[in-house]
């Protein structure tokens, strides 16, 4: 059976234009999808620095950075091995990722209160809301073919980001910059 033409459509009943974006306001909005991230396949991967320092998860589950040669990676995989979750996303704003790992428990990442930490939980299936604390999206970045960044969904502006704190380089959110800030580029490396 052929679908109506007309089941597709939006009918628009207004518009307005509210500091300089116009919108349209549709005549029944009931049937229209809200913002929505569906769960699709992961990928076993590992994140390296600009340094080539490895993501890992230490022994209080805190994300840190560590120089680590390649042997050591699969040596310690529970902690240095990161599912990456991707979903489908109902508006174009990136690949929308969530980053887990299972040391002994899935742990999946969380910008919480602008805090980087993991939280004990399974990425959820579905995720009903835009803006979300564990829902990251992964861009590459321009004019670097291998480096990509993550944009939390749910403060607009800020990234995962490399930081040095004392003696530790510690995975952070953080605010960009304009001026080509290096501390927010990472590598994924994807695990056959």
């Amino acid at each position: 059976m052929a679908a109506n033409t007309e089941d597709n459509c939006i009918n628009f009943v207004e518009m307005k234009l509210i500091d300089n974006t116009l919108y349209f306001i549709a005549e029944n909005d009931d049937s229209l999808e809200s913002d929505y991230f569906g769960k699709l396949e992961p990928k076993l991967s590992i994140i390296r620095n600009l340094n080539d320092q490895v993501l890992f998860v230490n022994q209080g589950n805190q994300p840190v950075f560590e120089d680590m040669p390649d042997s050591d990676c699969t040596d310690n995989a529970p902690h240095t091995v990161f599912i990456i979750y991707m979903y489908k996303d109902s508006l174009t704003r990136g690949l929308a990722v969530t980053i887990s790992v299972k040391c002994k428990k899935i742990s999946t990442l969380s910008c919480k209160n602008k805090t980087i930490s993991f939280k004990e939980m399974c990425p959820p299936n579905s995720i009903n809301d835009e803006g979300n604390d564990i829902i990251f999206f992964q861009r590459s970045v321009p004019g670097h073919d291998d480096k990509i960044q993550f944009e939390s969904s749910l403060y607009q502006g800020y990234f995962l980001a490399c930081q040095k704190e004392k003696d530790l380089f510690k995975l952070t959110l953080k605010k960009k910059d304009e001026s080509g800030d290096k501390s927010i580029m990472f590598t994924v490396q994807n695990k056959s």
